[in-house]
């Protein structure tokens, strides 16, 4: 396990958790993790359409890899959820307002040699619907040299009716070669066209 990772006890029971639960009652089909390196700087990136989508991925992917994650700031406002998510690797975001401290924290797990789950399209988004994605997964990647993993989940949003959930990783994907905007927004649209491939 990559000592620059989320390894906390608080996350590992959770995972655990996660596993027992959703494995027995619904199933987890897990292909490609194989393609997820198990050192260096790492961004795995998924589409997002439900709240089940991190904690399914966070324990599929362990032990290879256990991510840090940006979670929206309300959520940490809530003393026992709060609680919870800073005790397994996650960090807020302000998402109507400056999110500089949380690019920074970003990018201080990443220069560590750490892994980081993003959402490059910053919010849930139904099957069906598309939402233009954000570039700040291309400008991390780039300033950190990280590669970054395009994960699919299918099932999250139909859950709890779909059985069984399934997590498909793809190849890594390089770093972009440039920080500017115009390159990381380009880089972002071809990963989550990679990520719906999957």
């Amino acid at each position: 396990m990559n000592p620059a990772d989320a390894n906390f006890p608080m996350r590992v029971v959770s995972e655990d958790i996660v596993r027992a639960v959703l494995g027995s009652i619904w199933g987890i089909k897990v292909t490609g993790l194989e393609n997820i390196p198990l050192e260096g700087p790492l961004i795995v990136a998924a589409n997002h359409a439900s709240l089940v989508d991190g904690p399914l991925v966070g324990s599929v992917i362990a032990p290879r890899r256990r991510p840090f994650a940006m979670g929206k700031k309300e959520l940490f406002d809530k003393p026992v959820l709060g609680w919870w998510l800073r005790g397994i690797g996650s960090f807020p975001v302000d998402r109507r307002g400056d999110a500089t401290s949380a690019m920074r924290a970003a990018l201080e797990v990443l220069t560590k040699g750490g892994c980081l789950y993003m959402a490059p399209e910053g919010t849930r988004v139904k099957p069906g619907e598309k939402r233009a994605p954000k570039a700040g997964v291309a400008f991390l990647s780039a300033r950190a040299g990280a590669p970054v993993v395009p994960i699919r989940v299918l099932g999250a949003a139909e859950f709890p009716r779909r059985f069984p959930l399934e997590v498909r990783v793809g190849a890594p994907l390089a770093p972009p070669k440039s920080e500017d905007r115009e390159t990381g927004l380009a880089y972002a649209k071809d990963l989550m066209e990679r990520i719906y491939s999957l």
